[in-house]
Parts: C-alpha cells; structure tokens; sequence
C-alpha cells in the first residue's frame, strides 16, 4: 500500500513531535542513573557505615530518603569540578564529576530537534525542500545523541572499573540506568524515523523528471527526453548511463 503525501506529513509531525518530548523530558529529569552505594564516614566516635541510594540527572543529583519522605536533592556544579579522578571519592560522585563533558550532547540533540521540526514544519506546510533540510536536522541531532550517550556510559563503566580495581570488594556498589536514560533512547528512534519519513515524503513530492532536475543542477544532461526516445511519447524519463 504507497502511503500519501498527506498520511506521510502527518505521521512525520508526530514522530518528530514525540522525539522534542521525549528528550525534553529526559533532559530535564533527574531519573538517569540510580546507585546503591555502601560508604564508610568518620565520624568523633569511630567510623559510620551506610548504604547510600541515589538517583542522578544531568544537572542534579539526589538522595533518596525513603519512608514517604522527599527526596534531597542538590544541584551539580560542573564548572567548579576540577579535572583527574579524586581518589577516595564515592563512586557515585565520581561518575557525576566524569559525566560533565557528556551532559552538553543531550542539549544539544535537544536543539537540533526543536530546530528540526520547526524546519519541518514549515516544509510540509509550503511544500518545498525545507522537509529535506528538517530531516538533515534530525540526522544531525541523533548522531549528536549517540556520541554523548557513548561517552556517558564510558564514563560510569570507566568509574565502576576504577572502583572494582581499588577496592577489596567489601562494599558493595550497584547501578541501573532510570527512565529519563531509556526516554532519551527513545527519543533517538522517534529522531531516526522521522527524518526516514521526512525522506520519503520529499521523493514523493518530487518524483516528476521537472522536479528531479531542480532538485539536481545538471541533471537535465542525463535525463532523455522521452519522447525522443520512443515514438509517439513515453510516461517515464529514462536515464542515459
């Protein structure tokens, strides 16, 4: 069944709008990563040990408290994190520390969306090349996405890999990635398969010999005109190899 160029703008403004949601709010969440950490403190009488449970975002992090209690949670200030790993540190804090380059690339991916669709918007409402520029867009928005989420996951296994080389084994750390993580994932494949659909649509729209060639400069030199070719007329250009 060949998809109409009405059905194939609508569902190309849905995809792209689900993809802005979705990171916008994986961005601004603080569900990416979840820790349990057991940590030793010194304290006047001897030393404290606890299990810390933790859930970070990209620009906050927090403690989770429990019993019907709220969460406390403090804002990561990246631009006084000074460089090198500090040893001794919780493992928790330090995948935060390494995680500041990484957290750049999810807002920019979040630009490059909402610059994506608006271009796209635009396109499907006048018609014009303005759809193929929107999906370029969105190309360039998740190759953005996948290299910030190939550094931020290096860094944590780079951390705990650090951790599980220094320490004895006697405390215990573990750690799952929340949903804002898996939401960013999920905003990747909506970005993907709208700039597909963006694609089809701009072919679609532009599959006639005229349009072809304004699309292309020069193309008309490659391009017979078919009714030189075939006499009495043909319904498809041919191409002159």
């Amino acid at each position: 069944m060949h998809c109409n160029v009405r059905f194939l703008s609508f569902l190309s403004m849905c995809l792209g709008a689900v993809a802005v949601g979705t990171m916008a709010l994986a961005v601004g969440t603080d569900s990416w990563l979840f820790t349990e950490e057991e940590t030793i403190k010194n304290i006047e009488n001897g030393t404290l040990k606890f299990t810390a449970h933790i859930r970070t975002g990209l620009w906050r992090l927090c403690i989770i408290v429990g019993y019907d209690y709220p969460d406390i949670c403090v804002n990561v200030g990246y631009e006084n994190a000074d460089e090198g790993r500090e040893e001794g540190q919780e493992t928790s804090m330090a995948i935060m520390r390494a995680n500041r380059v990484s957290t750049v690339f999810p807002v920019i991916t979040l630009v490059l969306l909402v610059t994506g669709f608006t271009v796209s918007a635009i396109g499907n409402i006048q018609g014009d090349i303005k759809t193929l520029i929107g999906s370029v867009v969105y190309i360039s928005g998740g190759l953005t996405f996948a290299v910030g989420i190939i550094l931020y996951i290096s860094s944590i296994n780079d951390e705990v890999g650090h951790r599980q080389y220094n320490e004895s084994g006697d405390l215990v750390f573990q750690y799952s990635y929340g949903w804002s993580f898996y939401f960013a994932g999920l905003a990747f494949l909506f970005t993907m398969l709208s700039s597909v659909v963006q694609i089809s649509l701009f072919l679609k729209r532009n599959s006639k010999k005229d349009d072809m060639i304004k699309i292309i400069p020069g193309l008309d030199g490659v391009l017979s005109d078919p009714e030189d070719e075939i006499p009495g007329g043909a319904s498809n250009p041919t191409i002159i190899l």
